[in-house]
């Protein structure tokens, strides 16, 4: 009797660097956050402005709604997330 040989997994997925960027002010420019970012190795970098006072992230909620299993959320400081 042949043995079955079981199925490989398939490869894993390439684990992805996503920037998100964030300036208190529409007068401000993300410029130096997206340029650290990409220099970090983030392919993607995802820019938002809103005041710190402010709870409201619509960009940063639907980054969070599409971030997949092993991909990596970078930013430049943990204050521009928060």
């Amino acid at each position: 009797m042949a043995k079955t040989r079981p199925k490989p997994s398939p490869p894993p997925r390439p684990r992805r660097l996503i920037g998100y960027a964030r300036v208190s002010t529409e007068d401000q420019l993300n410029d130096a956050q997206v340029d650290e970012l990409k220099a970090t190795g983030c392919h993607v970098v995802h820019q938002e402005h809103g005041s710190g006072a402010s709870r409201s992230r619509p960009v940063l909620a639907k980054l969070m709604r599409e971030v997949a299993a092993g991909d990596v959320l970078v930013v430049v400081r943990l204050d521009r997330l928060a």
